[in-house]
Formats: C-alpha cells, sequence, structure tokens
C-alpha cells in the first residue's frame, strides 16, 4: 500500500470512531429523561449498549500510549528490514543500456 493510501484508511477510521463516540453521547443525552416503561424498556437498553460502548473506547484509547510506541518500533523494524532486503544491484538498477 502506498503511503495516500494508508492516510486514506486512517482518516476513514479516525472519522468512525469519532462518529461513535458523538453519537452514543448524543443518543445518550437525549433520551436521558425519556419516559421508562418498565424492565424491557428498549430506549434503556439502547443508553447502556452506548455506555458499554463508550466504555469500551476509553478503556482502548487508555492502553494506546502503552501499545503506539511498540508498534511504532515494529513498523520502523520493518522498513528498515525490507529496504536492506530490497536493495540488490541488477543491471536495470545500475541503468545499463544491453545493446546488440
Amino acid at each position: 500500500m502506498n503511503k495516500s493510501r494508508i492516510r486514506a484508511v486512517s482518516w476513514i477510521v479516525l472519522v468512525v470512531f469519532s462518529l461513535v463516540i458523538f453519537c452514543s453521547s448524543a443518543f445518550i443525552i437525549i433520551h436521558a429523561d425519556h419516559e421508562c416503561t418498565g424492565v424491557d424498556c428498549s430506549v434503556c437498553m439502547e443508553i447502556a449498549q452506548c455506555q458499554n460502548t463508550l466504555r469500551t473506547l476509553a478503556t482502548a484509547a487508555a492502553g494506546m500510549p502503552k501499545f503506539i510506541p511498540a508498534l511504532c518500533a515494529a513498523a520502523s523494524l520493518c522498513c528498515i528490514v525490507i529496504k536492506h532486503l530490497s536493495e540488490h544491484t541488477t543491471l536495470i538498477s545500475l541503468k545499463v543500456e544491453l545493446l546488440n
């Protein structure tokens, strides 16, 4: 994958996560004072699901500072290894003309 595709995918992931956080928070705020119908209230179940989603994302975000440096180090190491292994000398890389 080239860098522009990676950036595009990164922006899409960022937008999706932002929308999930925003929409879950908005749903909780809008429906916080609904008229509850009892034990099987669908709005209460949706609010609980939104709270669970926000809690899960918060837990994942809390673990990111530990994970990101390791991921960056692994990515850098992979780039170095790939560049080292792909450096071989051929007639084409030396721009040798093969004329008869």
